[in-house]
Order: structure tokens, then sequence, then C-alpha cells
């Protein structure tokens, strides 16, 4: 019998004595970093049963040394108790930190009872029982340290060791488990939060909506409040004012008389010095005689537009806009700067004095468009900003007034690919033209038809259109009245840089220049190329309609001259009839000029007579790449 018990103990204690876990099975589900800390040191597997190394001798190592307490007990025996972190041979410390722990393992363990046998051993009193068997006695059962990852598992402390590590995969499955669904749970909240922004959003916009509504109909509230109010108010007034009307309105009516002419008498001051004479000046006379007259000297930049005015006093006065962000003023008598208006940030591509602040206001004021997207008012006397149009979301490049109700509308193209129609009065964009597929760099509105409705409450009344030229390759017309677009030219093979319309016998025609080189007549009714024009060698800036005739010998008659401006720094003229080689050739200055970009066609004041020739009373104005305005005359 005794025997037998001897064979069972030697089973239990061969069975305790397992070697270390082979680690593979378990880095199939859970990461290397992982079980690091359960490496047995030797046989470098999971440790069965760890035991910590504690050696004196190697205090400074930071890792933790565990051993399978299988494979420490064999490598003691076999290795004269060398230390298993680093060789040093009768390494007693780690030997007798071995045999602790085999003590301590038994210590519960009696001779004759199975190994692993726990027995509660408690003799105290009654009263302290609760106490023990809460925090002493080995029979209570633990909950695993995993529980909180979902194992249920409860045993003595003495076997908790032994679970964690025989049930590890388990616990590391769990553990991942846990990483993965909560790592889906913060994709939703994420996706929550997502949605519950779109709604704070969505409701913040309806709430803007809502309380602009709200306002509106606050303000048209008022209003009608304030219209009921006049209402009362003029009822009780109307009786004495038709008393104070009827003493008054002889009086009134001479008054306005003498006001009505005066302002006639400004008005054909104002149009005497915007336009040209209607009389035709022959190129001839104007080839003979020109000559370079004056140069005025201040931009620092291209020069990308000019106009001229001339004021009540009798100064003819000159505005340009520059590659160096300013618009100036200039005495054209004297070339002197007059003033400098630094308000854009960026180029400033287009300049014109304003006839409606004139006529209107009486006030000289200069508008110009720029680069930094917005269009600008500028009152020459206050030296001072007036207006900003800024509803263009890209560069604006060419700007004109209507020709109707006395230059009250302004269009305008821009690199957002637009054309916008703007009223003066009210500061307001009234039409956005959309068609064009690239940008709009000049633009033109067809002059003023007498025959014509030109009724104030109109905007344009019949028939009057604007045209508009594009990098997209394109001249468009559109009908200001309709905002419809009419017709579309496509023969052009480059950006359109300049279109003007013609007048009196011409008013049926467009011209056209183009970073092709070429200068082209278009027939508005017929929506055909009527002429083209070949000579330039660069881009052609500018084109005009000059107050010159030529001789046209193959017509036997006088023939209109248009005029181009071009980056090969020359100004040519043609004649209308016929695309042959140019009339007539202005060169100019290579080092001070490298090219003209803008022109004008002004009324000489002085005029020069010739014994022998008609009275020549044109100059030709043009702003240069390098900066130098210069007049010929």
């Amino acid at each position: 019998m005794k025997q037998a018990n001897e064979e069972k103990n030697e089973v239990l204690s061969l069975s305790l004595e397992r070697f270390c876990f082979n680690k593979e099975w378990i880095l199939r589900s859970c990461p290397q970093e992982y079980i690091e800390h359960c490496i047995c040191l030797i046989c470098k597997q999971i440790a069965n049963n760890p035991m910590e190394i504690e050696c004196p001798k190697h205090v400074d190592m930071n890792k933790t040394l565990i051993i399978g307490e299988h494979c420490l007990k064999l490598f003691l025996e076999n290795h004269n108790n060398s230390c298993p972190i680093q060789s040093h041979d009768n390494c007693h410390n780690v030997r007798r930190q071995f045999e602790q722990e085999l003590r301590r393992s038994n210590e519960t363990e009696r001779e004759g009872e199975i190994p692993g046998v726990i027995k509660c051993d408690f003799k105290g009193k009654l009263r302290d029982l609760n106490s023990h068997l809460i925090n002493e006695c080995p029979l209570n059962l633990i909950d695993c340290w995993f529980k909180s990852f979902g194992c249920n598992h409860n045993c003595s402390k003495h076997n908790l060791k032994e679970h964690l590590i025989t049930d590890m995969k388990f616990h590391f499955d769990l553990v991942s488990q846990l990483f993965q669904s909560m790592k889906q749970e913060i994709q939703l909240k994420d996706k929550q939060i997502i949605e519950k922004e779109k709604q704070i959003k969505k409701m913040e916009r309806e709430y803007q909506q809502e309380l602009l509504k709200c306002r509106a109909d606050i303000e048209m509230m008022k209003k009608d409040n304030d219209k009921e109010l006049d209402v009362l108010s003029d009822h009780e007034k109307t009786v004495k004012s038709l008393e104070e009307k009827n003493i008054k309105s002889t009086q009134d009516y001479k008054q306005l008389l003498q006001e009505e002419k005066k302002e006639e008498h400004k008005k054909e001051i104002y149009q005497s010095s915007t336009s040209l004479s209607s009389s035709t000046i022959s190129l001839d006379l104007f080839r003979s005689s020109s000559r370079l007259i004056k140069t005025f000297i201040g931009h620092i930049g291209w020069v990308w537009s000019i106009d001229y005015s001339t004021f009540d006093d009798g100064t003819q006065l000159l505005c340009s806009g520059s590659q160096d962000k300013t618009v100036r003023l200039w005495d054209m008598k004297t070339t002197k700067q007059i003033q400098s208006f630094n308000g854009h940030l960026d180029i400033v591509y287009c300049v014109k004095f304003s006839s409606y602040h004139y006529h209107n206001y009486h006030r000289n004021v200069i508008c110009s468009s720029s680069a930094d997207k917005t269009i600008q008012f500028w009152d020459l006397k206050d030296n001072q900003k007036l207006q900003v149009f800024n509803e263009h979301t890209e560069w604006v490049g060419g700007i004109e007034f209507s020709s109707f109700n006395g230059g009250r509308y302004l269009c305008s193209g821009s690199n957002d690919k637009t054309v916008r129609l703007w009223d003066i009065e009210t500061s307001k964009s009234l039409h956005v033209f959309n068609g064009h597929t690239n940008c709009v760099y000049c633009v033109d509105i067809s002059p003023l038809q007498i025959s014509k409705s030109n009724d104030i409450n109109l905007i344009g009344g019949n028939g009057y259109t604007i045209c508009s030229g594009s990098y997209d390759k394109t001249i468009r017309i559109w009908d200001i009245e309709t905002t419809k677009q009419l017709t579309v030219f496509k023969k052009h093979e480059d950006w359109i840089m300049s279109v003007k319309y013609g007048s009196n016998e011409l008013i049926n025609t467009i011209l056209s220049g183009s970073d092709d080189k070429s200068i082209r007549l278009w027939d508005i009714r017929s929506g055909e190329q009527i002429q083209m024009f070949n000579g330039h060698t660069n881009t052609v800036w500018n084109v005009a309609y000059s107050p010159f005739v030529a001789k046209n010998i193959e017509f036997d008659c006088n023939s209109n001259v248009i005029c181009s401006g071009s980056m090969d720094n020359t100004i040519r003229f043609w004649d209308i009839r016929s695309n042959k080689d140019e009339l007539f050739m202005i060169r100019g200055d290579e080092n001070s000029n490298n090219g003209v970009v803008c022109l004008k066609f002004v009324p000489s004041k002085k005029k020069r007579k010739n014994d022998r020739q008609k009275l020549n009373d044109i100059n030709l104005c043009y702003g240069s790449f390098k900066g130098p305005i210069r007049i010929w005359g």
C-alpha cells in the first residue's frame, strides 16, 4: 500500500514538473510585445510556473528576468549552480532563491498528503472567522484578473497563477476582442458625432434664414408704418403746401428754366471734351504734321489704361491706371502729375472718368478696376474713395459706362468668366451675364442711339447691347434689356484683348484685337467677319476707330481708318475697306516704351495751323509697357 502511494506521488510530481509552453500557438493571435514579460530566459518559450530571478550581481539590468521552474531546476543541476543570467559559478543566490520558492510552495503540503491539496487550518476565535474567510483563508475563491474582460473563472489564490498561465491565450483573445469592440464603438460614436454636427449646422442655417426673414418682415412693417405716418402728415400739410406753391409757382418756373439752360451748357462743355469732333480729318494731314510732343513720367510699370476729360475751367486732364497699383491724374498742358490714388491692392487694369457723377452731382470722379477684385470710384476734389463694387470673385479687367441714361450704368468683365452690369446710383449689381468659358478681359457698350427709347425707367431701352472679349477666344454680344446672349464671334485664334463698337455709319460693326496678332472687323447683323488686318508681330493690346479718313483708290472715295497698338511697340493705321498693309505706322521708343498697351484720341486744345493744310485738332495719346505716357500731335 505504501509503495502504491509513493508511485502515485511520483506520477503527480512528474506531471507538475512540466516543461515551458510553446509560444508559437500564442503568437498566432497575439503580438510579440504582449508576451515578452512571460518568456523563459533559458528555453525562450512561455514560462511554466515562472520564477523571477534576483541575482545581486545583475541588479543593474532593467528587464524582468523570468525562468520556468523546470528549466531552472535542470539548469542549476547541469551547470554547477552557475547563474542563468550571465555565467559566474556558484551562484548561491539563485540556488537559494529557487529552494525558498519550492519550500514556500510546499509549506501547506503535509507529509502523506497529495501535493496541491489546500486545507484551512484556522483555529482562532469565532468572532475572527469572518475576517479570516475574507482576508486569509486559502479556501476563499477569488476572481480571475481578467474578469473585466469576460473571464468568469474563480479559484483559490494558490491556483490563480496556474490558471493565468494555462488560459493565457484565452485571456489575450478576450483583451483583443474588447479592444476591437471598443474600436468599433469609437468609430460608431465618431459617425454619430459627425451626423450631429451636420444637424447642428443645418439647424444654424435654418435659424439664420428664419432670423433674416424675421428682420426683413420687421423692416417692412417699420416702412409700412412710416409710410402711413407720412400719409397722415401729408394730408395735414396739403392745404398749406398748395397755397405756398400757388404763390411761388411763377418764380419757380423761371428759376427752373434758368437752371436747365445752365445744365445744358455744362453738358455741352463736357461732351465736347469727352468725344471727338464728328468732322473727319485726313490721315495724310496727321501723318505729315504729327510728332511726339509730350511725355508723362511717373508710373513704374505697365500703363494698362488711359482716359481724358475737360473740366469747367477748360483744363484738360488725363487719368491712368498701372501695374504699380496706382491711379494717377495728369495736367495735359504741363504733363505734371496732379494726384495719385493708392487704394488698390493690385494691378489697375482700367480707368474711366464718370459722366454720371459729373452731370448729377457736379463731382469729378474717376472709376478704376483692379486685380484686387474691386471697382472703385475716386473723388478728385476730396481726394478720397467714393464707392466700391466688390462682387466679382476674381480680378476685374475692362469697364465701360453706358451711353444711355447719362452714364448711370457700368459694365465690367472679370477673370471669374462673367460680365456684370452695375447701377452706379444704388451701387448694386443688376445682372450677371454668364456664357464665357474663360476670363473676360475687355467690354464695351453700344453707342447712344437718338432714335431709340432712352426712358430713364428702362435699363438701356430698346436695342442697346454689351460686347465682351474673352480668353476663350470668343466675342459675345448681350442684350441689356432682355439679358440674353445674341451673337458669338469665334474666328480669333487666341485671347481677345480689345473690343470696340463702331458709331455713325459704322454702328453695326465691332472691332477687335487679339493675342493672335490680328485685328478683325465684324458685322453685328450677319454675325460674320468682314475684314482681318495682319501686320503686327506681337499681341494687339488695343484697337480704336480713329477720327481720320483716307483716300481709297480702289473705291474712289474716302474710307474710315482704324488704329491698333501692339506689344511690338508700334501703332498702326488701317483702311477699313482694305485688308492690305497698314497706311501709317508710329514706332515707339525702344528704350523707354517696349510695347504699346493702350491708346486714346483726344482733342487738342492748342491747335497748330499749317498755311497749306487744314487745321489738325486731334492728338493721339498712348500708354507703354515700361511706364511713360506719350502724346503724338
